[in-house]
């Protein structure tokens, strides 16, 4: 019986961080793969490091095969019965494999690294001196270099005739067109990012009665809290908000954003949250800020709009795309266009407007992210037959 060797290596922790963004992708291509033909699945996976137990259940319950990376190298595995590759994240190892006359599947999320300008306020993020002298390091012209090395590296994946682009968005579908002409858009296939969220949101309980606005990802300088921090407190220093906080998440002590914030107490700052008490932060939030300077495809907005919870967002990279005219978008380098938008909001009527629009655009894109996936395992299925 011919076989998918699937790359759960590629979902394991990178350094000390459990669960990623590309692996919880890997996480839910997998399960939906074993549910549709988990016979037709090979494993590879280090079983030595940490794994979700989730999916380690559904290994054991539906008798998946693996094999573990610990013991053996990815080259070393194939064999007769191995008629397909596949990868959530792409890595250096998989160049073992160019060379084999086996179809490569590669999900590539997007290309931040060759779209992002640079950015004065990223150097505020940093909480050590090796991450400031990265910030500083991207003012010069040593930062090109590490574009172009970037650059080169998906080139030479990309060139390769045995690999398949998979990709989450026509926002990276179209920069990876952009910034590698010679490919074809044959080799591209878009399927919207699955779904994560198994929350029954009937059971989730609004976090407090107070009126709140909610920024997350505030320790990320790609998600760009502190412009949207500065943009509320000038707000509160005109009195133009009144019986309102704002609720910053994912700030970590270390980090100094805080610093010159002049109305601190009207500022909640919370470090690490657990997964229930964020899903009752973005449904009790009278809206979710999320000024974001990139996305591949762009969760946050979805996951509050799924409570009809108005989001203001940035209306770069792919989040137009997912949003449409559901969210209100501002300038995410102008904290004066943040501030003019989180005020549009106060209106009643338009804030009634978006919250009935906020829902019916998850609504649909949760069924086109559905259908998005079984579509893209049956075309990994159908290569095997």
């Amino acid at each position: 019986m011919k076989k998918i060797l699937f790359d759960l290596k590629a979902c394991q922790p990178i350094e000390h961080i459990k669960f990623h963004g590309g692996g919880v992708y890997g996480y839910v291509v997998f399960e939906r793969l074993c549910k549709i033909a988990p016979e037709r699945v090979i494993a590879y996976w280090d079983k030595s490091r940490f794994i979700d137990p989730a999916i380690k259940d559904l290994i054991d319950n539906m008798n998946v095969e693996t094999v573990d990376a610990s013991e053996k190298k990815l080259i070393d595995v194939i064999d007769d019965r191995v008629s397909l590759f596949y990868t959530p994240l792409y890595d250096g190892e998989h160049r073992s494999l160019f060379s084999l006359d086996l179809p490569i599947y590669v999900t590539v999320h997007g290309l931040r690294k060759l779209e992002m300008n640079r950015d004065s306020y990223e150097i505020k993020y940093a909480t050590n001196l090796k991450t400031k002298f990265k910030c500083i390091l991207k003012q010069t012209f040593l930062y090109n270099k590490l574009k172009k090395k970037f650059f080169n590296e998906y080139a030479t994946l990309l060139r390769q005739k045995n690999v398949n682009v998979i990709t989450v968005s026509n926002h990276s579908k179209n920069s990876l067109l952009f910034h590698y002409p010679f490919l074809s858009e044959e080799k591209i296939n878009v399927f919207y990012s699955p779904s994560t969220t198994s929350t029954d949101i009937e059971k989730v309980i609004s976090y407090g009665s107070d009126k709140y606005y909610l920024i997350i990802s505030a320790d990320r300088w790609l998600k760009n809290g502190l412009r949207a921090m500065e943009a509320f407190d000038t707000l509160f220093d005109e009195n133009r908000l009144v019986n309102t906080k704002v609720i910053v998440v994912g700030l970590s002590p270390k980090q100094k954003l805080m610093k010159n914030i002049r109305n601190k107490d009207l500022f909640v700052v919370k470090d690490y949250v657990c997964k229930d008490e964020l899903e009752s932060l973005l449904k009790g939030a009278y809206a979710l800020v999320y000024p974001s300077l990139n996305e591949g495809f762009g969760y946050p907005p979805l996951e509050a709009m799924k409570y009809g919870t108005p989001v203001i967002a940035s209306p770069f990279a792919s989040i137009p795309e997912v949003c449409a005219d559901s969210v209100i978008y501002a300038n995410p380098y102008s904290i004066e266009e943040i501030a003019m938008r989180i005020l549009y909001l106060n209106n009643e009527s338009v804030y009634n407007d978006y919250c009935v629009r906020a829902k019916n655009r998850y609504n649909y894109i949760t069924h086109k992210q559905d259908s998005d996936l079984t579509d893209m395992v049956n075309l990994l299925l159908g290569k095997i037959e």
